[in-house]
């Protein structure tokens, strides 16, 4: 896929990003296509690497809690990481609550039905895996991907399981400074750890609500690139575009899709 999108729009500052127009634009109504996808492979992976992780960190949650979810039958703990308090806040509130905040149930009730591959899923099912991930979540950090040690010293060589969607591409329209976001955040990884990255595919905006956040214009080789700086073996990568031509409305017509073992 060569298409690049057009959109060049004034670029907002993240003082200016709020919660709940970021939910209300993507997570409000149903499960996108997209995140379809990007569900279905992250549930994939886990599944492909056969055994259950001890730590794991959902870097860049913002305030969604879906791949969390879909990662909490196969990680003991789960740590999420985000730079706004205002995210946090919106994760915070959900793992404090009970079975009456709804905002996630479809997206549980499509993990639970890619785990399944056709077995029923029922609103019990839906509770039981809703609190298992409450379980699961242990802390919840800000943090800036532009640090050298995001979470602190302590935490190089932390995980064994990182998850990262749709994050570290969004930081800054600058290729240079994503460079040193994925060296950062991926350096909480210890080798022969998984990563799952979610990216978006020649963006150089995202629309949220009514403004336009940035994008660092992303390609296949581009990620390889950074991969392969980062200490990820060639081998174990697996890499590739998946078109989604109706998001263009929202600046982007496709995504990235990435998994690799750390060397």
């Amino acid at each position: 896929m060569n298409e690049r999108t057009s959109v060049s729009p004034a670029v907002a500052d993240y003082s200016q990003w709020q919660a709940q127009d970021y939910f209300k634009t993507y997570y409000s109504e149903v499960v996108l296509p997209d995140e379809q996808v990007v569900l279905a492979y992250q549930i994939e992976t886990l599944k492909r690497a056969g055994h259950p992780f001890g730590r794991g960190l959902e870097y860049g949650c913002g305030p969604t809690l879906h791949r969390a979810i879909a990662a909490a039958r196969s990680a003991f703990r789960i740590d999420m990481a985000d730079w706004l308090p205002d995210n946090l806040a919106q994760v915070r509130e959900w793992v404090a609550a009970t079975s009456a905040n709804t905002d996630w149930n479809r997206f549980t009730d499509y993990i639970l039905t890619c785990e399944s591959r056709g077995e029923a899923v029922d609103a019990s099912r839906i509770q039981r895996r809703e609190e298992q991930t409450r379980k699961v979540i242990r802390n919840l950090h800000v943090s800036d991907a532009r640090w050298r040690h995001p979470l602190g010293p302590k935490r190089q060589g932390f995980y064994d399981l990182l998850v990262s969607g749709f994050c570290l591409d969004a930081v800054s329209s600058e290729k240079a400074v994503w460079h040193r976001c994925m060296s950062n955040v991926l350096s909480t990884l210890q080798p022969g750890g998984l990563l799952i990255l979610h990216a978006l595919y020649r963006c150089k905006a995202y629309k949220v609500g009514e403004r336009m956040f940035p994008g660092a214009d992303l390609s296949e080789d581009d990620l390889i690139e950074s991969l392969l700086a980062t200490g990820f073996t060639r081998r174990s990568m697996d890499v590739h575009v998946i078109p989604c031509p109706e998001n263009i409305q929202y600046g982007y017509g496709g995504i990235l899709v990435a998994s690799a073992r750390k060397g």
